[in-house]
């Protein structure tokens, strides 16, 4: 118990920095002329409304329930038809993503401002000046992979970018000049090679809130996997990792799903009860811990106990993710058998009517300030994805029997072996010609933009340099598979659509449970990128072409 209190305790503390600090830009007439003083100003450097929750209901993850289904709302119809998203002061819309963002960055710019003038450049603020550095950069990613393309070599020296800020800003939403996503890019290379050798981990009474050093790589690792720099994304997972995929110290900072099944840890299989054991700062996975604003866990999104039109559900599972078949689960008998195969369980609801299908993972603990105001902790890096991460850098790069050690280490942890009908599973030994062989057109077709023609294998056109052999495409298939329900509700998924052009039907379900597709987002389709927000548009910034 008095765990769940600390972490109740951090996360009141956090929003109510948020809502009396954040309401305003950094306040440049107050003298940052300490140490302390950065610090302070420095918990104020990351995004406390995330994009999690408008990245997820975009992604091939949620199907429609039905039009006739009222249990929805203008974001989430929005986001799951690649509309233009209006503005209805949701906590997650694009507008306070934006704002919060931007907020983000202009108190790291103030603490670096504050380091370099007031504070003379003292090295023993070098770990602040880190932080800042890598705090910008990430703020600044985050929105570059909502609103500009993904990295495209080809094209991204005129592919538009955000305004990439560096000083300490008086106002949201100044008329600036958006740059490119080259540009973008260069940018938080360059503060990521200052910023990563200056982080140390004595420096924060509480690491895993803040950029120690091995959120920092893991974020490196993700970032240069989306630049296409695999060397670079190799070295900083490495880092994150303590090894190589030979070395027990790596698998021993995986997360031990097996908790899951061990009520004395997690209190009781209850949704809740899972997210906070599954946020838990003591445990090694979790790189870095963020409080946010969000309504993720209330009763349009993602709750199993309401109805909800837009919902990761049984379709989509046991076609695409879960329950579908998979090397690990090959005759596609977990959906039916309560998903006995995974030690992580998804929170179902088939029981209620139609407006209950519902497959979800206990990941956002819900905290409540007031009648209408909530948050969640999110885990934006953690050592599975970092993993992950590493094994698709080594695929490109043509290392496939060392990226297959990377993934059999993150199956052994994360797949139970278990009976279902007389036949045991496994979890482990997995090879490459194992992985050719499953993904084969003789075995698995490729996903049709039809309800009859799903499967878990997308076509993917990636704009890559290389040329991908039949070899890489298969185990691509694989590690975007494991990656898609590692991270399943956690928004990560649509970036993987984005960086590898996959189309994405939305499945929309009849009231007598019978299925259409009513759209479908095409590879290269413009809707990918939202739509800068209205007052951005309106204070006279380019906006995304349509």
């Amino acid at each position: 118990m008095k765990r769940i209190y600390y972490i109740l305790a951090i996360t009141s503390l956090t929003l109510t920095a948020c809502n009396d600090q954040l309401d305003k830009m950094p306040d440049n007439r107050l003298l940052i002329d300490s140490p302390e003083k950065v610090q302070q100003t420095l918990t104020n450097a990351y995004p406390q409304i995330a994009t999690t929750l408008i990245s997820e209901f975009s992604s091939d993850n949620i199907d429609d329930i039905g039009a006739d289904n009222i249990y929805s709302n203008f974001l989430t119809r929005e986001a799951a038809y690649w509309q233009t998203i209006l503005e209805y002061n949701y906590l997650d819309g694009l507008q306070n993503i934006w704002d919060f963002h931007y907020k983000a960055i202009s108190h790291a710019n103030t603490a670096l401002e504050a380091i370099e003038t007031t504070l003379k450049g003292d090295p023993a603020l070098n770990p602040a000046k880190g932080e800042a550095l890598v705090a910008r950069a990430y703020a600044h990613f985050c929105l570059a992979n909502l609103f500009c393309q993904a990295y495209n070599p080809t094209t991204s020296s005129t592919d538009l970018g955000i305004p990439y800020i560096t000083e300490p800003e008086a106002q949201l939403n100044p008329k600036r000049d958006r740059g490119t996503v080259a540009q973008l890019y260069q940018q938080i290379d360059r503060d990521l090679q200052v910023g990563l050798p200056l982080i140390e981990d004595s420096y924060y009474q509480m690491p895993k809130y803040h950029f120690n050093k091995k959120a920092a790589y893991a974020f490196a690792a993700r970032f240069f996997l989306y630049y296409q720099q695999w060397d670079k994304a190799i070295k900083y997972a490495n880092v994150v990792l303590s090894g190589n995929e030979n070395d027990s110290t790596t698998a021993n900072n995986l997360r031990n799903w097996s908790d899951f099944n061990d009520a004395s840890k997690t209190g009781s299989v209850r949704r809740n009860n899972y997210a906070l054991y599954y946020t838990k700062e003591s445990i090694e996975a979790n790189l870095m811990l963020q409080p946010t604003y969000t309504e993720i866990s209330e009763a349009s999104y993602f709750n199993e106990n309401n109805p909800a039109r837009y919902i990761h559900n049984f379709f989509v599972s046991e076609n695409e993710t879960l329950g579908t078949r998979n090397p690990w689960d090959s005759l596609g008998l977990n959906a039916t058998n309560g998903y006995a195969r995974y030690w992580f369980l998804p929170f179902t609801n088939n029981t209620g009517g139609r407006e209950y299908d519902i497959v979800l993972m206990g990941k956002f603990p819900r905290f409540t300030r007031g009648t209408d105001v909530y948050g969640t902790i999110i885990v934006p890096f953690t050592t599975d994805e970092t993993l992950l991460v590493r094994a698709e850098a080594k695929i490109l790069k043509g290392e496939l029997e060392s990226a297959m050690k990377d993934l059999n280490l993150w199956t052994k942890n994360y797949i139970r072996v278990s009976t279902i009908n007389g036949t045991t599973n496994r979890n482990d030994g997995f090879t490459v010609d194992n992985i050719k062989a499953f993904y084969a057109d003789s075995n698995m077709a490729y996903s049709q933009s039809t309800v009859d023609g799903a499967t878990q294998k997308k076509r993917l056109t990636p704009s890559l340099s290389i040329t991908l052999s039949d070899d890489q495409t298969a185990m691509l298939h694989y590690v975007l598979q494991c990656r898609r329900i590692l991270t399943l509700g956690e928004g990560l998924r649509w970036q993987d659509i984005r960086r590898y052009n996959i189309e994405v039907p939305r499945y929309q379900k009849y009231g007598n449970g019978s299925y259409q597709v009513s759209d479908i987002l095409t590879p290269g389709d413009k809707r990918s990128t939202f739509q800068l927000p209205d007052e951005v548009l309106g204070a006279g910034m380019e906006p995304n072409p349509r």
